[in-house]
């Protein structure tokens, strides 16, 4: 496939991945028809079947003969990792996706330190806890991982970073399992989890960004 068409392959992708993400799309829900897809992105109506074609093959959506393209699998979390394979493999993606993250990350712990309530405390600590089963249980805990992370965004109260930070992590599932997979990593990961919900319970702002720029750098995400 060449350099142009393969942008365009990508860039249906993404189109696709958008409208399930922010259309809550889930298993059994119709897309757009080829033609509409064709007119929103101005490319050829052979270029976004195949495309879908492709997504029908990984068992991510069904076409109904006489009525449509359907969700097949709830959320998008595999179309985002099939996208990563594609522009994640850029070192510049990855760089400019660690800067990103870790700029809305760092903020996003010091304005919990004010804000999180007691309920939102105890949140994180479950969520900390589930993670230590799963790990437990010898399975490498990403969705919990990430849960982490996206609660303390949340606890921030700010939607225009969380709406900034969701598709960053939901494309880098693969990258961030390939980093939590490193020998002795998921243990550390675990107790650098424990000290940044120590600090937002303590209200200790500087503790909080120290700890999570310590997470973040040590992730190699």
């Amino acid at each position: 496939m060449a350099v142009t068409e393969n942008k365009v392959y990508v860039r249906i992708l993404k189109e696709i991945e958008q409208l399930i993400m922010t259309n809550d799309l889930s298993a059994g829900d119709k897309l757009p028809s080829e033609r509409d897809l064709s007119e929103r992105l101005q490319v050829g109506r052979s270029s976004v079947r195949e495309a879908l074609r492709s997504l029908e093959l990984l068992d991510l959506i069904e076409t109904r003969k006489g009525e449509g393209t359907f969700v097949k699998q709830a959320g998008s979390h595999r179309l985002a990792e099939i996208l990563a394979s594609f522009f994640l493999q850029d070192p510049r993606a990855r760089r400019d996706l660690r800067e990103t993250r870790r700029m809305i990350e760092v903020e996003a712990v010091r304005l919990a330190c004010d804000r999180a309530t007691a309920e939102e405390v105890e949140e994180l600590e479950n969520v900390l806890r589930d993670s230590y089963h799963v790990w437990r249980d010898g399975h490498i805990p990403v969705e919990e991982d990430i849960l982490f992370h996206k609660t303390i965004v949340q606890i921030s109260q700010n939607k225009l970073m969380m709406n900034i930070w969701r598709p960053l992590v939901e494309y880098s599932k693969v990258a961030l399992r390939e980093s939590l997979s490193r020998e002795g990593r998921m243990e550390h990961a675990l107790e650098e989890h424990e000290s940044i919900v120590e600090a937002i319970k303590c209200r200790d702002v500087s503790r909080a960004v120290d700890k999570m720029n310590i997470h973040l750098a040590n992730s190699q995400f």
